[in-house]
């Protein structure tokens, strides 16, 4: 299928998606994205609610494809439907703003055939993944009641071409087969709001599950693929087992350097060595990530809590202001790590002052909401 335009010059877009028993959501997704696509194809995996009459009646065009325990395959069935010269898929847990919908219009009716990348906000509480990051404020309508997320990238928008199809059982994507179609990727700045882990234990334990199991089919299918030990090692250290989690970490960093699996797992190396109490071993692996990858925060943040366990203050402090020359000093990120260091070191009245701006900034930021009382207590009986 060669892609093309419609006569006026605009493309076509399609909004794509698999499903199973989403009669919850699929409503509220469906009303939210009107007007973003010209089509809709909704794969159904086998649903027992009524979710492919929910799909029908909003317009879109239901496809059945019994699970594989494969959501490439899954995904793939639904761009077979596609007539559109370009596709999106979501979730239905997930959003684009509607404020952004002109934008990807125009993003396409400017841009040759490329693939985009695109950043998922997955929302979660605080703390709740190694990777987590108060929330900017860019997005007040889809931040709301939100405490923070950590970031993934995709390719969220591409055009539909015979040979650009989705490979993976899990955590599927169609950038292998456009790098072996020589498609450039271009960055778009329209983020995708995922809404998956904020919706209570049950589902969360339900999906670590069904998650664990095709990953570690995924692993099993291709054990020397950086991308499936990294997400089998992290699925290992969501379910309590570092041992077996470290052993694949430690395959994982001999891997080509810069390769963001293998900078994320000398990451997690150094996490896990640290929280081992080997703060040697995770220094040298957390300089090794930084020097592989300068622009990976959380490698500069674990560095810093590594010398902060050592009780070697100098170094944090000299390494917090190299990464504050490296992000700015007011990356929220490097201002809670600086709030720790002025605290153990005695600076209280500096510390409330910048626990204050802090909160001011990141105001559903629970935990320096919290440490900012803790701070005016401490100040106010010196």
């Amino acid at each position: 299928m060669e892609n093309d335009m419609t006569s006026g010059g605009t493309p076509q877009l399609a909004l794509a998606m698999i499903v199973r028993d989403e009669a919850e959501q699929l409503p509220g997704f469906l009303k939210h994205h009107h007007g973003l696509a010209d089509e809709i194809v909704v794969v159904d995996t086998g649903s027992h609610d009524n979710t492919r009459q929910l799909a029908a009646a909003g317009g879109a065009l239901v496809v059945d494809h019994p699970w594989q325990e494969d959501f490439a395959a899954a995904r793939n069935a639904g761009l077979q439907a596609v007539s559109a010269p370009w596709v999106i898929f979501l979730d239905a847990d997930e959003k684009l703003s509607p404020a952004d919908f002109p934008a990807l219009r125009a993003a396409l009716a400017t841009s040759p055939d490329c693939v985009f990348l695109q950043e998922t906000w997955n929302y979660c509480p605080d703390g709740a993944h190694l990777e987590w990051q108060p929330l900017s404020g860019r997005y007040r309508q889809e931040e709301a009641g939100q405490t923070g997320m950590f970031v993934a990238r995709r390719v969220g928008v591409f055009p539909r071409l015979d040979r650009l199809v989705f490979s993976g059982r899990v955590h599927e994507s169609v950038m292998p087969a456009a790098s072996v179609l020589g498609l450039p990727l271009v960055n778009l700045d329209l983020p995708i709001h995922h809404y998956g882990y904020v919706r209570g234990a049950a589902i969360n334990a339900a999906r670590h599950q069904r998650y664990r199991q095709l990953v570690e089919l995924k692993h099993k299918d291709n054990p020397e693929d950086p991308a499936a030990q990294l997400e089998w090692a992290t699925v290992l250290l969501e379910s309590g087992e570092p041992q077996p989690a470290l052993e694949i970490l430690e395959q994982l960093g001999g891997g080509p350097r810069g390769l963001r699996p293998v900078v994320r797992g000398l990451f997690l190396q150094g996490r896990l060595r640290r929280e081992m109490g080997e703060l040697g071993l995770a220094e040298a692996l957390l300089k090794e990530a930084i020097a592989q990858d300068p622009s990976f925060i959380f490698s500069w943040l674990e560095m810093i809590r590594t010398a902060a366990q050592a009780q070697n203050w100098p170094a944090a402090a000299k390494t917090l202001a190299a990464a504050e020359e490296h992000f700015g000093a007011q990356n929220p990120q490097l201002l809670r790590e600086s709030l720790r260091v002025k605290i153990k070191t005695g600076q209280l009245p500096e510390a409330l002052a910048a626990a204050q701006e802090l909160a001011c900034r990141c105001p559903q930021w629970n935990e320096i909401h919290d440490l900012h009382k803790r701070l005016q207590g401490m100040v106010g009986r010196r």
